[in-house]
């Protein structure tokens, strides 16, 4: 009997493993992948609620929501603000100025 031998099978077995592990290491980045997407959409769906809070409370207490107008609000309230400053610290001035003249009268005298 005359005896045949095998070839290529011991390198379709190696092939078969290669494959094999190639589809483990896929399997494995898909599983990581779909956690990673529904991770994103959880936070993403949290934001868009965060979102409609923030829009929400801005109609509330400012009475839009809009980026554009609610920046020129705020640049209107910061030069408010900045004129009451201005305007108080002359007050503080003018009180200095008037305890001055009272701790002092002879200075005040020509």
């Amino acid at each position: 009997m005359k005896q045949t031998k095998k070839v290529g099978v011991p390198d379709a077995m190696g092939e078969d493993a290669k494959v094999q592990e190639r589809l483990e290491r896929l399997r494995a980045e898909y599983a990581r992948l779909n956690e990673q997407r529904i991770a994103t959409d959880r936070d993403r769906k949290n934001l868009e609620e965060q979102l409609r809070g923030l829009r929400q409370k801005a109609e509330q207490e400012y009475g839009t929501s809009d980026v554009g107008e609610l920046r020129d609000l705020l640049e209107k309230r910061r030069k408010e603000n900045e004129q009451m400053v201005s305007q108080y610290e002359e007050h503080i001035r003018e009180i200095k100025e008037k305890l001055q003249e009272i701790e002092n009268p002879e200075s005040q005298e020509g």
